[in-house]
């Protein structure tokens, strides 16, 4: 469901105007539509942490490389996401996959400007980044350093075009799911009241932009 077409210019100081769609997302159905045309359309698909492994068989007829510093997710390239250019030439890649990884990255502005420096002009980039989300870092792999607003998705995709921002879960959902244990698992239950409220104090986002054609 798209909720509004945002075009936001109120930070004088940015000199950046915000242009965005924004959708609630509740079913999780943006995540599957985007791979899905992903898959169809890319032949070259560079994965950052391997996030789409529940979704990898989409890919099994395209080009599909994985980069990651974590060995359990057996990359086939292994290199820092911000300082990537021994391993990846310029516009080399048709997409770009990046779930759940910018909230370990020490750089995310250095991250996505590699990202955006490996598409090809008119490739895609889909990836997920949390905001209201318990801390988790991974001992010995990597650390949990940010979360990310709905604008903060916005800025760090300012270069490219057609950008479109999913909302994870809804603001009653979100709410249980960041208590412990088997409480958790009550969110199904109230996921109907999700759709009374703004949809914009959520779990995360899922996002979906284009680089530039030039």
């Amino acid at each position: 469901m798209v909720l509004k077409s945002i075009s936001d210019s109120s930070d004088p100081f940015s000199g950046i105007d915000l242009h965005y769609t924004l959708r609630a997302d509740r079913n999780n159905k943006f995540r599957e539509e985007k791979l899905s045309r992903i898959a169809r359309s890319c032949q070259y698909i560079l994965d950052i942490g391997r996030g789409s492994r529940r979704d990898q068989e989409k890919f099994a007829h395209s080009d599909y490389f994985v980069l990651s510093m974590d060995p359990n997710d057996s990359p086939d390239l292994t290199a820092d996401l911000c300082n990537m250019e021994t391993v990846h030439e310029e516009e080399s890649m048709d997409a770009v996959l990046c779930i759940a990884v910018l909230e370990h990255v020490y750089d995310p502005f250095a991250a996505v400007r590699q990202i955006h420096r490996v598409l090809k002009p008119g490739g895609k980039f889909f990836g997920y980044v949390p905001f209201l989300y318990p801390y988790h870092p991974k001992k010995g792999a990597y650390r949990d350093y940010f979360r990310y607003t709905e604008q903060g998705v916005a800025y760090l995709l300012k270069d490219f075009d057609d950008t479109e921002i999913a909302s994870v879960r809804g603001n009653v959902t979100t709410i249980i799911n960041l208590l412990p244990g088997s409480f958790s698992k009550l969110q199904r239950f109230f996921a109907p009241l999700d759709r009374f409220f703004s949809n914009r104090q959520v779990s995360g986002f899922n996002f979906y932009a284009v680089k530039r054609m030039s």
